[in-house]
């Protein structure tokens, strides 16, 4: 609902992104609304089965104007969500259906700007020392990676 409520500006920050529809959808309307959305996700993978679900995601959120910036230089495991600078989430929970439904993960709403300054001066951070997602290169990936792509998102309710 948060990012359903913005009109300005979301920055999500997230190591685990396997969006279900609903999260999909509240992130393609929010930029149908002329929202700015922009996911830092991690370059380096831990989890080989649930980055391959996250990057099947990629074309879609690329497609729709979500922009994507992967940030390498140490591995991303910061969890947290600004919302037009003035709402901030913070929190052990990650952005997929395990999280969601069956861990016990905790998270923290911060209504105000003085942490959302904050948390945007780390998210600068990411964008400048990161890489962000060119649609038309993303899409030329090989089709073998395609492919593992898709099947680990077949998978993506169990992870």
């Amino acid at each position: 609902s948060l990012i359903h409520a913005a009109t300005r500006r979301v920055v999500i920050t997230m190591p685990y992104l396997v969006p279900d529809e609903a999260l999909l959808q509240a992130l393609q309307t929010a930029v149908l609304r002329g929202t700015d959305v922009t996911l830092v996700v991690p370059l380096q993978m831990d989890q080989i089965l649930v980055h391959l679900a996250q990057r099947s995601y990629y074309d879609e959120l690329l497609s729709s104007g979500v922009r994507i910036c992967r940030y390498g230089r140490r591995f991303l495991h910061a969890k947290h969500v600004t919302i037009d600078d003035q709402i901030a989430w913070i929190g052990s929970s990650n952005l997929d259906v395990r999280s969601f439904a069956l861990n016990a993960e905790i998270v923290v709403l911060f209504y105000d700007a003085i942490v959302c300054a904050s948390l945007a001066r780390e998210q600068a951070r990411y964008l400048r020392d990161g890489q962000m997602l060119d649609p038309a290169g993303w899409s030329q990936r090989p089709a073998v990676v395609k492919v593992a792509e898709n099947l680990a998102r077949l998978l993506s309710p169990l992870l």
